[in-house]
């Protein structure tokens, strides 16, 4: 069989593993990545980044960069029962040096990531390889045997990292254990045309029904995700796509057109809105990153900058432990002590919002009088700031940010 040696293995090629593998091809560490898909090509995966994924970019000197390719800058947010706003989200209020949050395809922010770090000669990267198994010494991981097209192969690695998303292979091989999990709504997620009348933003439909969160997408878009709660949607797909039809136009009368255009369910993608914590992320020679150790729900849009803002301090624990040639749980967990008390607030609150968003019918009723409530609080600025801004700069070595 093959063998491949580098520095670091990453398994996953979304944003956290992308981020990871460019800061670490700057630093000359040698950096492999193994993406399981074809090319980056994908749907519905976080194409919203808030203010405090642009602060992280700040911090390393890349926002001017990223804001070359194509984007949607969105300037606020506001919750709306029909046509008629009864709360907003303004990110000129949020923070200063980037009022506003960005839609960006995945696919573009991960093809931008990918060509700054193929201008060095560390780095390293393989699409259609899929994690096999993990290969074992003494204990300590060191590296994974990967099919790659029709061949397998070693790929050694002083460091694994598995940035391999939510539903994680290295974490399952390696028989991680989760802290705790929650998994109580679906999102159902379609695109259409953006209405001419509605202004760019970020927009939460309030009903009696079902909640709708809907975002301007780049492209003259719209993408739209309504919550239903666990296992819900394999009802309504029983029940067929005319009983629904009258569902979509109940949360806005702009549906009415695209529902009467559906003939079936093939315009609807599910989205598990899961949310959980891996108790311990790293064991010797090997760390979980991102989704992969601890997702967040859709709520607040927040999923991807946390797993990337997650990638930027394991970046430099990572140079740290090649500088003392150390790779052992001890070192790694370094990244797991500094971002854990964060994400966990978070997690709280997402709860929270997740329980009253597909609660019983009473409290669906009260959600329009309660926000609007909320939106005249200090408390509701306190929240936006919680979700949408890094509390603080991520503490890393000025090193790590591009010149």
């Amino acid at each position: 069989m093959k063998t491949l040696e580098t520095d670091v293995c990453i398994v996953g090629g979304g944003p956290a593993g992308m981020l990871l593998a460019l800061l670490l091809a700057k630093m000359n560490i040698r950096v492999h990545v193994l993406e399981k898909q074809k090319n980056f090509d994908r749907e519905y995966r976080g194409e919203i980044l808030q203010p405090r994924f642009l602060q992280m970019l700040e911090q390393l000197n890349l926002k001017e960069y990223v804001e070359r390719f194509p984007h949607e800058k969105l300037k606020q947010g506001a919750f709306y029962v029909r046509d008629r706003q009864i709360g907003s989200i303004n990110f000129q209020n949020v923070h200063r040096n980037s009022p506003y949050a960005i839609s960006m395809p995945q696919p573009v922010l991960l093809q931008a990531l990918y060509e700054k770090a193929a201008q060095y000669p560390s780095f390293e990267m393989s699409f259609h390889s899929s994690v096999q198994k993990v290969i074992m010494e003494d204990g300590t991981v060191k590296g994974v045997t990967v099919k790659s097209g029709d061949e397998e192969l070693d790929i050694r690695a002083k460091i694994t990292v598995g940035a391999d998303g939510r539903f994680s292979t290295l974490r399952r091989l390696m028989n991680f254990a989760f802290e705790y999990e929650q998994y109580n709504m679906d999102l159902i997620w379609f695109t259409i045309e953006h209405p001419e009348h509605w202004e760019r933003m970020l927009r939460f439909q309030i009903s009696n029904g079902p909640t709708c969160i809907m975002g301007s997408k780049y492209g003259n878009r719209l993408q739209v995700g309504i919550a239903f709660k666990r296992e819900e949607w394999e009802t309504i797909k029983q029940q067929g796509i005319e009983a629904f039809k009258e569902t979509i136009v109940r949360i806005h009368p702009y549906f009415k057109e695209f529902a009467g255009s559906l003939t079936d369910f093939k315009p609807f993608t599910p989205l598990q809105s899961k949310l959980f914590m891996v108790k311990q992320w790293a064991k010797d020679g090997c760390i979980l990153i991102g989704d992969a150790a601890h997702c967040a729900t859709p709520i607040g849009a927040v999923g991807v900058s946390l797993s990337c803002a997650t990638a930027v301090i394991a970046a430099d624990v990572i140079v740290k432990a090649f500088q003392e040639n150390d790779f052992s749980t001890e070192m790694l967990n370094q990244v797991q002590t500094m971002r854990e008390p964060e994400i966990r607030k978070i997690h709280a609150f997402q709860k929270k919002i997740e329980n009253v968003m597909v609660d019983s019918p009473f409290l669906r009723k009260m959600r329009p009088i309660a926000i609007t409530l909320l939106a005249k609080t200090p408390l509701f600025a306190k929240i936006q700031k919680r979700m949408l801004l890094m509390p603080t700069p991520l503490p890393i070595h000025p090193q790590l940010s591009f010149e």
